[in-house]
């Protein structure tokens, strides 16, 4: 078992430069996600498909890296995604969610969670029911938590080592400096993140 906080070997002036480009890829990826493309390319048509796949699109195409909204809109735009997922992959995927939003005015960066769901979607085993992606969004008046966890996938030597990780904690870091922290815990069964924003003014 290992954990792992985000952190930087380089020096602060070299990261300070690339976290807005950093942050802007992590927004880009989770706005138009390929693995979600290809499985849309993949799926026969029929006109429910297109029309939710071109949906998703609609919903993002007014946002941006720096949009703020509504907890309970970036929620909405979770379970639309899950929901598109689960149409498009030609498996039948099993994922829990639980939600427990003190305040849903709560302000968030838009699509900000979603990167630690597409990690656990493409990177993880989700086919198996006694082995669901688990996904518990809580909040305070002072802090949101998010954990994402999935059933480990042994092909993968490291999940938390892929653009979805490595672009989300640069845009943390622009967004949310020294006001964030991203927690890792990979075993032989189970990986698992947390993140954890302070979310007073």
């Amino acid at each position: 078992m290992f954990w792992k906080k985000s952190n930087n070997k380089q020096s602060q002036e070299s990261k300070d430069l690339w976290l807005p480009i950093g942050a802007a890829q992590s927004f880009s990826i989770s706005e138009l996600d390929t693995e979600l493309l290809d499985l849309f390319e993949k799926k026969e048509k029929t006109l429910e498909t297109k029309e939710r796949f071109t949906n998703w699109f609609k919903q993002t195409e007014n946002l941006s890296r720096d949009s703020m909204h509504r907890i309970s809109e970036e929620i909405a735009l979770l379970e639309y995604y899950i929901s598109l997922w689960s149409m498009l992959h030609p498996e039948e995927q099993h994922v829990k969610v639980d939600f427990n939003i003190a305040d849903p005015s709560l302000q968030v960066n838009a699509l900000l969670f979603l990167p630690l769901v597409q990690n656990a979607l493409t990177n993880g085993y989700i086919t198996m029911p006694e082995h669901p992606i688990k996904i518990r969004l809580s909040s305070t008046t002072n802090q949101i938590k998010l954990e994402v966890s999935n059933h480990v996938n042994h092909y993968l030597k490291d999940q938390s080592d892929n653009d979805y990780i490595n672009f989300l904690q640069d845009r943390l870091k622009f967004h949310y400096p020294d006001k964030h922290n991203l927690f890792i815990n990979s075993n032989s069964m189970l990986f698992k993140v947390v993140m954890i924003l302070d979310v007073r003014h």
